[in-house]
C-alpha cells in the first residue's frame, strides 16, 4: 500500500530540508513532492494521487487555509497537518473546521514531526485494510498474479516454467488473453536529480496508469519495472483492441503532460497467456531496432500491417555528406542543408530504413559534419554547443522521428546563431549584462542567456567571468539587491513586493541573500536610509 505526500511552504529552503531530512520510508511514504505556493501545490493535486498535505498557513500567495478549502470543495479524501509560525486561534479554529488533522507550530524537531504523521498514516492504513471478505479475497488474487507477472519479466530463463505453474494455479484460464505494453523513460541518469527522478517516475507508472485505465474501464493486471526507465503492463485483453489502443493513446498524451522526461510507448497485439513468451520478445525487438513514429507511439499492429517483419536488419542508406559540407563550405546555406537532411531521413524513416542501428551510425556523422564545419569556420565545438546538452538532446533523439527531426533543427539552428554573431566577446558582455539589467524581476539562468548570444552554457559562463571578474549568477544577485535598495529608499512598496519586483518569489531566500550583501536586513536598510 503506497502512500505519497505534498509539502507546501514558501520558504523553499525549509520545504526542501524537509523533504531531504524526514524518514519518510519509515513512516511509510513512498514518493514527496513540494511546493512553494498555492498554484503549484493545486497541480500536483490535480494530476497525482496525494493522500497527506503537510502544509504551512501563512504564505504571499495565498494561504494554506484556502487551500484546504479548494480541496475540501473538490471532495479530495486528503488528510492535512498545518504547520505554522504562529499560534493563532482562528487559524487554529478554521483548520479544525475544515477537518485538518494537526495544527503545529515551528520549529518542530523530525523526530516530533515523524511520531506525529506516523500515527495519521497508521489510521489511513487502517482504514484501506478494514474491507470485506469479498474484496480481500480479490486482493490476494491480484497480488499473486502482479507477484506472478514479476517472476516473468525477471527471471527469463525461467519464463516457460514459470508459465505452466501460473497455469496449474489456475491464476489464468487456458483461453484466455492478454496485452502487454511497454513504457521506457529517457532521462539522463547522470543527472543530479538521478534518484529523485527514479521515485517519481516509480511512483507515476504504478499509480497514475493504475488510475487512468481503471476509469477507461481496462482490466490491468501488474505493472512490473524492468529496469531503472522501462515497465510492463500488463493488460486482460478485453473488448475491442481498438478501445485499448486509444486508452494507451490518452496516456501518452498524460505521461506527455506530467512527466519532465519524453516517453516512448511499445503496444503489443493481443495473444493467449501462454504466448506471453513471444508477445514479450516481440516487443523487445521493437524497442531496440525500430524507431518510434509520431508522439513517441510504436504499435505492432502497424509494422504488422505494412507487412515489415520485426527481426529484419536494415540496410544503411548512406547519406551525402560530401554535398552537404560542400554546400556549407561554398554558399554557408546552414537552412537548406538543415532541410536536405530532414527530408533525406524522412524518406529513409518511410523506407524502414531508419533503425535504431542506422540512426546511431547517422548521428555520429552528423557530428563529425558539425565539427568539420565549425574548423572551416576557426570556432571551437565547446563555443557553440554545451557537451552535456548535446548528449542529452542527441539521446532524445531516439524517442521518434519527430524528435530526431526535433534534433536535427536545433544543431542547424545554434550553427546558424554561431555564424550569425560575429561579435567581440566585449560586446557579448555587454548583451548579456543589458539584458539582465532589463529583465531583473523574471526568471534568469545561465541557459537563457546562453541561448540569447547563441553561445554554450559554459564559454559564456567562462567569458562573463573572464570579462567582469563575477559569476553570472553573483552579477544577477547583485544587480536585484541594488534595485532593491533603491526601491527601499525610495519607495513605500512592502518589502514582500519589492522582493518579487527584483525576481525573488521566496521572500525568506530575498532576505537571506539581502543581508549577505549588504550585511543587513531589508527593514534595516529602509530606516537607515530613511534617517
Amino acid at each position: 500500500m503506497e502512500f505519497s505526500i505534498l509539502i507546501v511552504d514558501d520558504d523553499k529552503l525549509l520545504a526542501d530540508k524537509l523533504e531531504e531530512t524526514v524518514q519518510w520510508e519509515k513512516i511509510g511514504i513512498s514518493m514527496v513532492f513540494t511546493a512553494y505556493n498555492i498554484r503549484q501545490a493545486q497541480k500536483l493535486l490535480e494530476e497525482f494521487p496525494i493522500q497527506f498535505l503537510l502544509c504551512d498557513i501563512d504564505m504571499p500567495q495565498g494561504s494554506g487555509l484556502e487551500l484546504l478549502e479548494w480541496i475540501r470543495s473538490r471532495q479530495m479524501e486528503i488528510e492535512c497537518v498545518f504547520l505554522s509560525s504562529y499560534a493563532n486561534f482562528a487559524y487554529a479554529q478554521k483548520a479544525l473546521r475544515l477537518s485538518a488533522r494537526e495544527y503545529l507550530l515551528k520549529p518542530i524537531s523530525n523526530q516530533d514531526l515523524e511520531a506525529i504523521l506516523s500515527r495519521i498514516i497508521e489510521e489511513a492504513r487502517r482504514k484501506k485494510e478494514e474491507s470485506s471478505l469479498e474484496e480481500q479475497f480479490a486482493g490476494k488474487t491480484r497480488d499473486r498474479k502482479v507477484a506472478f507477472w514479476e517472476e516473468f519479466f525477471h527471471d527469463p530463463s525461467a519464463q516457460k516454467q514459470i508459465l505452466i505453474q501460473g497455469m496449474e494455479e489456475n491464476l489464468y484460464q487456458n483461453r484466455e488473453r492478454i496485452v502487454l505494453e511497454a513504457i521506457k523513460i529517457f532521462a539522463d541518469d547522470k543527472d543530479i536529480n538521478y534518484k529523485k527522478d527514479l521515485a517519481l517516475f516509480n511512483f507515476v507508472i504504478r499509480n497514475i496508469t493504475a488510475e487512468f485505465f481503471e476509469k477507461k474501464r481496462q482490466n490491468m493486471e501488474a505493472v512490473v519495472q524492468v529496469s531503472d526507465y522501462e515497465w510492463v503492463l500488463v493488460f486482460q485483453a478485453l473488448g475491442e483492441q481498438e478501445m485499448f489502443l486509444r486508452a494507451s493513446v490518452e496516456l501518452k498524451e498524460y505521461l506527455n503532460d506530467i512527466l519532465p522526461q519524453r516517453a516512448c510507448m511499445y503496444i503489443g497485439e493481443y495473444c493467449l497467456v501462454r504466448d506471453a513468451i513471444d508477445s514479450w520478445k516481440r516487443l523487445e525487438i521493437m524497442e531496440k531496432t525500430i524507431l518510434p513514429g509520431k508522439e513517441g507511439i510504436l504499435r505492432e499492429r502497424d509494422l504488422l500491417g505494412c507487412g515489415r517483419e520485426l527481426s529484419e536488419h536494415a540496410e544503411y542508406q548512406q547519406p551525402p555528406w560530401e554535398v552537404w559540407q560542400s554546400t556549407l563550405s561554398d554558399s554557408q546555406d546552414i537552412q537548406g542543408v538543415c532541410r536536405d537532411i530532414c527530408t533525406f531521413l524522412k524518406k529513409t524513416f518511410e523506407n524502414g530504413q531508419l533503425t535504431i542501428e542506422n540512426l546511431e551510425r547517422f548521428l555520429k556523422e552528423l557530428e563529425q559534419l558539425v565539427y568539420c564545419y565549425l574548423g572551416e569556420q576557426q570556432m571551437g565545438f565547446s563555443q557553440l554547443f554545451d557537451s552535456r546538452e548535446f548528449d542529452r538532446r542527441e539521446k532524445d533523439a531516439y524517442h521518434s522521428m519527430d524528435a530526431v527531426l526535433e534534433f536535427v533543427q536545433w544543431v542547424f539552428d545554434t550553427l546558424k546563431g554561431g555564424s550569425q554573431s560575429g561579435k567581440s566577446q566585449e560586446d557579448v558582455v555587454s548583451q548579456v549584462k543589458e539584458y539582465i539589467e532589463n529583465h531583473l524581476n523574471e526568471e534568469l539562468s545561465r541557459g537563457k542567456l546562453a541561448k540569447m548570444v547563441f553561445l554554450s552554457e559554459d564559454y559564456i559562463s567562462k567569458l562573463f567571468k573572464t570579462t567582469t571578474g563575477m559569476s553570472i549568477p553573483g552579477y544577477i544577485a547583485a544587480r536585484r539587491i541594488e534595485k532593491a535598495k533603491d526601491y527601499l529608499s525610495h519607495s513605500g512598496l512592502p518589502v514582500s513586493r519589492i522582493a518579487l519586483e527584483v525576481g525573488y518569489s521566496n521572500f525568506s531566500y530575498f532576505s537571506k541573500t539581502f543581508r549577505d550583501l549588504t550585511g543587513m536586513t531589508p527593514n534595516e536598510y529602509r530606516n537607515k536610509a530613511a534617517k
